[in-house]
């Protein structure tokens, strides 16, 4: 038996387990992901002899590292009523608990068709729709006017962290003055705090019959987060979709196809800002607060192991910035302003 199997028959009656279909025998199907960033074992659980899975759980790879999960439980706790009007998914929390070193975390699993690169070319207006639906949904968790130092906290701290996690490098430095240089008029701009979950792309995103998006995977997610970062992954996301982008080259010219002077996405993303109640003119400073803040990412995601192996962890930062996706996208950006 599985260190997941058994966890789940110990706190079988307090999660109340049968509710979601599962008796005395279930299937677990583990799913270890291979690159660097992943930082949980997943496992999903299948009542006996069903094909759809009733039930996810995740645990650290690393003992200790467990701010993911809680991060996950306590945004699946708020989420589940917010969302719930609008028709989109997002997993129920099921049970958090500690086991020595792992927080386990237990959801309910998402079904529906997956919203692939295929999919996407087949129907972008359809695509662009429900995503801008979902992130729309989304609820405000602070006014403007109350939120307080936010550029400090969502641009400049994972910036900054980002910039210590890689050591002295140049070229990451050079990136981060230029973009603080940019980003000058955001700065004293008052916006409202979002939930924001921070990885919208494939494998994260399903589709029910009729449309509505279901989202998984909050692991990246923030109760204080910026408007449109969401919207802009995800249109960043669908164009490369559309243009079947997955080399480097491929992915800008998709990013200029997107949100280059007479960009598809520049109108779904001036409406959602708009919503939002966010200044038009903020919108390209906002695009490349997207790729400087998904990038900075790297720093919470690579900590564990900078920390496990100090020797090797500044070139193990800078390696990942250099195949990162979002790093590129960011330099990109930069660089055409």
């Amino acid at each position: 038996m599985s260190f997941i199997d058994q966890f789940l028959r110990d706190h079988f009656d307090e999660f109340a387990l049968d509710q979601y279909g599962l008796g005395k025998r279930w299937e677990t199907l583990l799913l270890t992901p291979r690159f660097a960033t992943s930082r949980h074992v997943v496992a999903l659980v299948f009542p006996f002899r069903h094909s759809e899975p009733a039930l996810v759980v995740k645990v650290p790879r690393q003992p200790g590292d467990n701010s993911g999960v809680r991060r996950e439980a306590a945004m699946l706790a708020q989420l589940s009523a917010a969302v719930r009007d609008s028709g989109a998914g997002v997993p129920r929390l099921v049970g958090i608990r500690d086991v020595g070193p792992y927080t386990v975390l237990v959801e309910t699993a998402l079904t529906g068709l997956p919203l692939d690169p295929r999919t996407v070319a087949a129907d972008l207006p359809a695509a662009v729709a429900t995503g801008a639906a979902f992130v729309g949904a989304l609820p405000c968790t602070q006014p403007a006017a109350g939120n307080v130092d936010w550029y400090q906290r969502a641009v400049a701290a994972p910036l900054a962290a980002l910039e210590g996690l890689a050591g002295p490098d140049a070229r990451t430095n050079e990136l981060v003055g230029r973009t603080h240089e940019l980003l000058a008029p955001l700065r004293s701009s008052q916006l409202p705090a979002v939930i924001e979950h921070g990885d919208l792309s494939h494998p994260n995103l399903l589709v029910k019959p009729g449309g509505a998006l279901q989202v998984m995977d909050w692991e990246r997610s923030l109760t204080d987060g910026v408007p449109g970062h969401d919207l802009v992954f995800y249109l960043q996301y669908l164009s490369e979709s559309s243009e079947q982008a997955f080399a480097r080259e491929a992915q800008m010219a998709a990013f200029d196809k997107a949100f280059g002077k007479g960009g598809w996405a520049l109108e779904p993303l001036s409406s959602h800002l708009g919503m939002r109640g966010v200044d038009h003119s903020l919108l390209p400073l906002l695009v490349i607060a997207t790729w400087a803040r998904s990038t900075a990412t790297l720093a919470d995601r690579l900590a564990q192991e900078a920390e496990a192996d100090p020797t090797q962890g500044n070139g193990k930062v800078r390696a990942a910035l250099q195949a990162d996706r979002d790093f590129w996208l960011w330099r990109h950006v930069v660089e055409a302003a």
